[in-house]
């Protein structure tokens, strides 16, 4: 399997690229031809897009042109789709390197900083994992120090920044690292150690840091972080530790500094001294070393525990991108789908172009209790909710038929049993699928629904069932994995295999966040397979959901309070035994009769 990929638009072609892949056998240099999917007459269409439309390959397309089906996909996502399908083994043969900088103290962490980069790097320590082997680059203008080789220990003092710098970016070509892990690292470390480079070796030296040559730099407002900047290293995956525990974790932490994170998760913390950094530096440059080498333990010791590199893995071969991309929901679920649907002959539908999602609308449903005191109390929890709704009500864009408009989201409930209890002779305005609008009795629009067995959400939605959308069945594929993951968990683990244990484990946790992260995503702009419309079914149907089923307990359990029935907390439900497919196909029917929410 693959570690990394890059693409390079060759110049001059049309859409010809220099693909760099770096597998388990190693480095190759590719020439691939990206292309697109047009619209065309049926008897000329050799596929089929996902809402039906005859199509036919093409290397030639204009941006913008809506009748283009898949263009919009990052090259080398695509040519990693071509190539490996809905094979999602990981790569067993990473070269992870931890590392950590530190600076002469300078002013406030700014753009403009980071990017002028004025203060010398003092000291550069990493960890090999493949070798278990640790270093450190220390600059000792002094000559307090004498190079040592204990066991899997080594300390390199230099005398001038220059060769520290140097000897680094040799460290880089023998080493040769598939990622590149710091603590704060995409904000800081990489920035301005390549901005350093830069001013002390000179741009064309400091892109050796690239095994390519290629180093892009970016400033964040022109992405997702309004106050950062960005420095992307062609060639190395690197990948930052606070940004993953924020994406894996949801942890409102205190403190997110390295010590108080380090303490927490992994029981370890950093070095402590008195004054400031750069006297430590001046006054005991033994300390000093073991301060910096400390700083890269503590992310050791932290993967040991929370192993966040082995579930990126995980999910960045589900989506088939880079392990820097894994922080955006959209890339992993994207290319997990587009994946599972081009498996299948059917062709992804391009990003919808003229979104722009400023509105707001109702989320999750929050009960806030009268203040008081009370002799009896229950919770509930309902498990993977946005999911099994997103499989019940089968949403997805090409499932999609009508809505009830002019409705207010947040008040006027419009679903099946809404709809129910209002006068049928009372009118509605019908929005279908096609822009078309039609004015229907409620009497009327029951029947209809009745008629086309289609499902209804709490915010007025209907869905069709005469075929499967892509939501539901990759949730429905999802599901099974899991499944199929935890059991072969447990088998090792009776079986006393640590080792393949802990793979399974990896991968059911990495489809549980699949599951559940994929809500998310259809409330964004660059996902292709959704829009506010689902997000707006899934959260109100939720709410319902919630709602009925507490009052549903507080009934149940107010009966047993007043001794009306008997509550046995021993008596055993018994399961559904239906049988899920193991592979099921969009097009089927999921649904006998019209329901909804």
């Amino acid at each position: 399997m693959y570690k990394k990929c890059y693409a390079k638009k060759i110049k001059g072609s049309l859409n010809q690229f220099e693909i760099d892949l770096w597998t388990d056998s190693g480095h190759e240099k590719l020439e691939w031809t990206n292309y697109a999917y047009k619209e065309c007459h049926e008897a000329d269409a050799t596929h089929i897009g996902l809402n039906g439309h005859p199509l036919i390959k093409t290397q030639k397309w204009k941006r913008g042109d809506d009748k283009i089906h898949f263009n919009d996909m990052k090259p080398y996502q695509k040519f990693l789709i071509e190539k490996y399908g809905t094979n999602d083994e990981v790569s067993t043969t990473h070269n992870e390197m931890f590392f950590d900088i530190e600076t002469e103290m300078g002013d406030a962490l700014t753009v403009e900083y980071i990017e002028s980069a004025p203060k010398k790097v003092t000291s550069i320590a990493w960890y090999d994992k493949r070798v278990d082997q640790w270093g450190i680059l220390i600059l000792d203008p002094k000559k307090q120090l004498e190079h040592t080789k204990a066991r899997n220990k080594e300390i390199t003092p230099v005398l001038t920044e220059h060769d520290l710098l140097m000897k680094f970016l040799g460290k880089l070509e023998e080493i040769e690292p598939d990622i590149l892990v710091g603590y704060n690292s995409d904000y800081f470390d990489i920035p301005y150690l390549y901005y350093r480079m830069c001013n002390v070796l000179g741009p064309e030296l400091a892109r050796r840091i690239s095994p390519l040559g290629r180093v892009k730099c970016r400033k964040g407002n022109e992405y997702w972080f309004k106050k950062d900047t960005f420095v992307t290293i062609e060639g190395i995956e690197s990948l930052d530790y606070i940004r993953m525990h924020r994406k894996y974790s949801w942890a409102d932490e205190p403190s997110w500094k390295l010590d108080a994170i380090g303490e927490k998760y992994a029981g370890v913390n950093k070095i402590e001294y008195e004054g400031s950094l750069d006297r430590l530096f001046e006054t005991d440059i033994h300390k000093f070393i073991e301060y910096n080498f400390m700083d890269v333990k503590i992310l050791v010791e932290l993967d040991k525990k929370l192993e966040y590199l082995a579930l990126t893995k995980n999910l960045s071969h589900k989506g088939k991108h880079n392990y820097s991309e894994v922080y955006a929901n959209t890339n992993t679920q994207d290319g997990a789908i587009s994946a599972y649907l081009l498996g299948k002959g059917i062709i992804p539908p391009n990003k919808d172009p003229h979104i722009n999602y400023k509105d707001s609308y109702a989320g999750g449903y929050l009960f806030c209790p009268k203040a008081g005191i009370y002799n009896y109390m229950f919770d509930e929890d309902l498990t993977s909710l946005y999911p099994s709704i997103i499989m019940s009500l089968n949403i997805g864009k090409e499932t999609l038929m009508a809505r009830i408009i002019d409705a207010d989201d947040r008040n006027n409930r419009l679903g099946l049993n809404d709809l129910i209890q209002k006068d049928p002779n009372e009118t509605v305005l019908i929005r279908n699928n096609k822009d078309q609008r039609a004015e229907l009795t409620i009497g009327q629009l029951l029947k209809f629904i009745k008629e086309k067995r289609w499902t209804i959400s709490a915010n007025g939605t209907m869905y069709a069932t005469n075929r499967q959308s892509v939501l539901s069945t990759i949730l429905a594929k999802w599901f099974n994995e899991r499944v199929k993951y935890k059991k072969a968990k447990k088998k090792a683990a009776k079986a006393k295999d640590k080792d393949l244990e802990a793979s399974f484990h990896m991968k059911q946790y990495t489809m549980k966040i699949l599951l559940n992260s994929l809500y998310g995503a259809t409330a964004l702009s660059s996902f292709r397979y959704g829009n506010r419309v689902l997000s707006k079914s899934i959260t109100l149907a939720g709410q319902r959901i919630i709602q009925e089923s507490a009052l549903c307990a507080n009934r149940h359990m107010n009966k047993v309070i007043k001794g009306e029935i008997e509550l046995n907390l021993n008596q055993k439900s018994k399961p559904n035994k239906k049988e899920r497919t193991n592979d099921p196909k969009i097009e089927r029917n999921i649904s006998p009769r019209p329901y909804g929410i």
